[in-house]
């Protein structure tokens, strides 16, 4: 039997003393982030975490409200019942694809056909999940900014907080890591270069293609490390590109993982 950890707790203390590494000025956009609580008050989501077989993370750009907040507390009604509901009922894109990416990672088998237009035929299956399972978010850039953020930003937010950033994953673990950069790969380029240097990868995936032919801008890829038994998943960012391509940059080379290189995983 396992060990209960209290993730978020380790988390909270990691968390005082990277808030105040910045500047006093500074501390009020900071935010704390990761293993998402759920309403339900009677789920344990450290719990759940430490029993999950696939636990997913998603690396995020950062807070786009210019101020900061735990990002754990998203489904709670303490942020408000009404903002609440509709996190909860995924009214927000960002939200919904957020969800069906967790929905199939969790739920997808080896040799399965499993794609976007079966998440989307289960939408009531993904508000249970969203609201049950656990997974984890992840401000890769701790400070809170705007709508935008340039990738010089976040590679230096990257490389100013690397030893607190590294100690996060080390403390939650997740062996699925999805980056979600909005434009570049500072996020993925962080995981792959930085946390895991000098470990060996299995890339997987390539070109999309659709009817015989290469769908532009959709290339997958995907980065499995055996020795540690984890995947790093290149993603678009939940809000910029179409749902099914969304999606399918995950579902393609993760199907491809499961049915052709790791079917236990």
């Amino acid at each position: 039997m396992k060990k209960y950890v209290n993730y978020n707790e380790l988390l909270d203390t990691l968390f005082k003393r990277w808030k105040n590494s910045y500047n006093e000025d500074d501390r009020d956009k900071f935010c704390q982030d990761g293993i998402v609580y759920k309403n339900d008050s009677s789920i344990d989501v450290d719990l759940l975490w430490g029993q999950s077989s696939r636990r997913v993370a998603f690396l995020l750009k950062d807070c786009p409200d210019g101020y900061g907040y735990d990002t754990r507390e998203l489904l709670l009604d303490k942020i408000g019942i009404e903002k609440a509901n509709k996190n909860r009922e995924l009214k927000v894109k960002f939200l919904k694809n957020l969800a069906k990416l967790l929905f199939g990672l969790l739920e997808m088998k080896a040799g399965s056909v499993f794609n976007d237009k079966d998440v989307d035929n289960r939408i009531p299956k993904v508000i249970d999940c969203w609201n049950s399972k656990p997974f984890v978010f992840i401000e890769s850039k701790k400070l809170a900014g705007g709508k935008t953020v340039n990738e010089k930003t976040i590679e230096n937010a990257l490389s100013r907080d690397e030893g607190f950033l590294k100690k996060e994953l080390d403390i939650l673990r997740p062996n699925i890591i999805v980056c979600c950069n909005a434009t570049g790969d500072s996020i993925f380029n962080f995981i792959t270069k930085k946390y895991f240097k000098g470990k060996e990868a299995l890339p997987v995936g390539g070109d999309y293609i659709v009817n015989d032919k290469v769908v532009p801008d959709m290339k997958t890829c995907l980065w499995y490390y055996p020795q540690d038994n984890v995947v790093v998943i290149k993603a678009f960012h939940p809000s910029v590109a179409a749902n099914w391509k969304v999606l399918e940059k995950v579902f393609s080379p993760f199907r491809d993982f499961i049915t052709n290189v790791n079917p236990a995983f």
